[in-house]
């Protein structure tokens, strides 16, 4: 490379380490700027396709909720009109009538779930309202005219007092019902887009990060070793490349070692025979997916402060592993001399493990683990994750 070449090259590297290195009042901005139009998305009416706000109603744990719900409403209809000296006899037929228009409207609404979910929320829940109204008169009508209640007025009056009476409290407790079940779909909404404007800040820290330590190698290496400043910045851009993706995709793990490797050939080239690698990854595995950049941090951090303090070096070992959990198990284990006045020396700041921890704790929502543990002159850390394939290489939430 000529020397015209090696001063473009080195101008170059300033320019890409001054651009991404922006003044952190503006990545503040930036990140704010993301964090109000997420929630302003998430807040925002939502549109056919962009979920139905009933929960589950198929399901046994809302079918048991739903039955203990109705029986307390019961109870309290019980208290609120019945003559002492009946209370027992009109709790039975109170809950048998409660009961049954409960489970026919979570029975109707179960099966009509999908065709609801082609209209928008609004509309769905209109629908919802006139489907809990109609089933109200039906099954009042059908007690009227079939249950026989010794004493019970016949008369059209009576009738008419009943049906009325049965449909305006089915009418308030259904609006409340729904209301409560679109709040609640309105706020996972937000919460989702929050824990997402959360995990893309998260990885906005992670990339100055390695990119500041990798420009400077670079940097160092154009004027003294250009061919190795040139494969040092094709390895740069893959790495660069990686920490373009959105922070709630997960990529293959195979992709992330590739990254990893790219990364320690950046810090090879400083390092030298001192840095060692031994990879203990199980091959099966490869296609299982994981965060984009959940290993590479933890990699550095062996680097930076395990392996460039001691005189000799060392390896880092990382291995790869299904549990008997059938959880995918991440580690990294380095050499580490702790010092007599600090914990641990080769904990550094936490910058890069609280990110990992905080991004594993909003993308799994507590079924990932992370675990760090010294021991001698070992430091290792540790992750699991449940094993996910690649057909989910994305995780945007139900």
């Amino acid at each position: 490379m000529s020397r015209g070449g090696l001063l473009e090259a080195e101008k170059a590297v300033k320019l890409l380490h001054s651009s991404i290195f922006q003044p952190p009042i503006i990545t503040i901005m930036n990140g704010m700027k993301r964090q109000d139009t997420t929630s302003k998305q998430a807040m925002s009416p939502a549109q056919p396709g962009d979920g139905l706000f009933l929960p589950d109603l198929c399901s046994i744990r809302m079918l048991l909720v739903v039955i203990v719900i109705a029986q307390l409403l019961a109870f309290v209809i019980m208290l609120a009109g019945s003559v002492p000296g009946q209370r027992w006899q009109d709790l039975g037929l109170i809950s048998l009538f409660v009961q049954w228009l409960a489970l026919c409207s979570v029975l109707v609404l179960c099966l009509l779930r999908p065709w609801l979910e082609r209209f928008s929320n609004a509309r769905a829940g209109m629908i919802c309202f006139a489907i809990l109204m109609l089933l109200t008169l039906l099954i009042s009508e059908l007690a009227f005219r079939y249950v026989a209640i010794p004493g019970m007025d016949r008369s059209t009056s009576a009738h008419v007092d009943f049906l009325i009476r049965n449909l305006a409290i089915s009418a308030i407790i259904s609006y409340v019902t729904l209301r409560y079940f679109y709040l609640q779909y309105q706020s996972r909404r937000l919460l989702r887009a929050e824990s997402l404007s959360r995990i893309d800040a998260l990885q906005a820290r992670i990339r100055p990060h390695f990119l500041f330590n990798s420009m400077n190698i670079i940097a160092s290496l154009t004027r003294t070793k250009p061919e190795l400043a040139e494969q040092a910045i094709e390895d740069l851009s893959r790495v660069f490349r990686a920490s373009l993706v959105k922070a709630q995709n997960l990529i293959p793990l195979v992709e992330e070692i590739t990254i990893c490797k790219s990364y320690l050939h950046i810090e090879s080239l400083r390092l030298g025979d001192r840095l060692n690698v031994d990879w203990q990854i199980d091959e099966q595995l490869g296609q299982c997916t994981v965060p984009a950049l959940l290993i590479q941090p933890l990699v550095e951090n062996a680097v930076i402060h395990g392996i460039e303090p001691l005189p000799g070096g060392g390896t880092i070992r990382v291995s790869v592993a299904r549990t008997e959990a059938n959880t995918l198990q991440l580690e990294v284990i380095n050499p580490c001399s702790f010092a007599a006045d600090e914990e641990s020396a080769c904990s550094g700041h936490h910058i890069a493990q609280d990110n990992i921890r905080d991004r594993l704790n909003a993308i799994y929502a507590g079924e990932a683990s992370f675990n760090i543990r010294a021991e001698g002159e070992l430091y290792s850390v540790r992750i699991e994750l449940p094993i996910q394939s690649e057909n989910a290489l994305t995780r945007d939430g139900e």
